[in-house]
């Protein structure tokens, strides 16, 4: 049986140290361990939960040889959380099936005037904000939808939403989807004007990739990951509705500015295909296998 020279995992401590153990006990087999992480850098909780976190993630990710993160802003927050695990950090955005989201012409006349949020359905992805912000300006935008497509993982939160868009009197312009297929998904990428995500917290978030392979300017906020979206629409503060409802009147009200940030979300998406991080993961593994 052939022996693997990397072994790729994502962070679950016993699996490491156990690979760890058994690189030890062969003693001439060499094996890379690569930790892969869906984290944006920050380390939460009470200070004795921080703590003890810290100290998790640095006995166990002292035995792997390399660290994947999803962004560069991660790399930042390691930087100050982890300093000592830096120099094993290596960035590699997330990609998507360039198969699947098929280029289009961001001038496309079968654009609906629709936004679109792609996210499970609990307080997190700041729902609550879009609506909120979108109820601001839908008065001046009669013909606007807004469309939120995800699980709904929180009753009690989609209850709340519900609600919420029948006090601000937008039954007819904000619907909820629930789960859909991947065709289904795809067709409403395609068909739709603006992508928003106002979440509070993302590791990366592989739906404003969607989003940009599709032809989408983005709405987002400052959480993990959000540097894919620079230059191809607007990133503001998690919970800034009034950077929220600026941000939309932008773009709902102006179809040229829509179309330039649809050919530059175009040319991003081109960085992040899964080509793209295999060609990058490939030459981590390089390296390593020749130290």
């Amino acid at each position: 049986m052939e022996k693997p020279r990397v072994v790729i995992t994502y962070y679950y401590p016993f699996n490491i140290i156990l690979l760890s153990f058994f690189k030890k006990l062969m003693r001439n087999y060499e094996c890379r361990i690569i930790c892969k992480m869906d984290w944006d850098g920050v380390i939460r909780g009470s200070s004795l939960k921080k703590l003890l976190r810290k100290i998790g993630l640095m006995v166990t990710l002292r035995f792997c040889d390399a660290i994947i993160i999803e962004s560069w802003e991660a790399l930042r927050n390691v930087s100050k959380e982890l300093p000592c695990l830096t120099n094993k950090c290596c960035v590699i955005w997330n990609g998507v099936c360039d198969e699947l989201f098929v280029t289009i012409d961001g001038k496309s006349q079968n654009r609906k005037r629709q936004i679109l949020c792609v996210a499970r359905v609990e307080p997190i992805k700041g729902i609550h904000d879009l609506i909120v912000a979108f109820s601001k300006i839908a008065k001046n935008h009669g013909d606007w939808r807004l469309v939120i497509v995800g699980p709904l993982w929180n009753m009690r939160y989609y209850e709340y939403l519900q609600n919420l868009v029948k006090i601000l009197g937008l039954e007819r312009q904000v619907t909820f989807t629930g789960i859909v297929s991947d065709t289904q998904l795809y067709q409403l990428y395609s068909e739709s004007s603006i992508f928003a995500l106002p979440s509070y917290l993302e590791g990366f978030s592989i739906a404003r990739v969607e989003a940009l392979a599709s032809g989408l300017p983005v709405i987002t906020t400052t959480s993990g990951g959000a540097e894919v979206v620079r230059g191809c629409g607007f990133i503001v503060s998690p919970g800034d509705i009034d950077g929220l409802a600026d941000a939309l009147e932008k773009l709902m009200s102006n179809e040229m500015l829509r179309a330039k940030l649809s050919e530059i979300a175009i040319k991003r998406a081109k960085e992040l295909t899964w080509k793209k991080v295999a060609e990058k993961l490939a030459k981590i593994i390089e390296d390593l296998c020749h130290m």
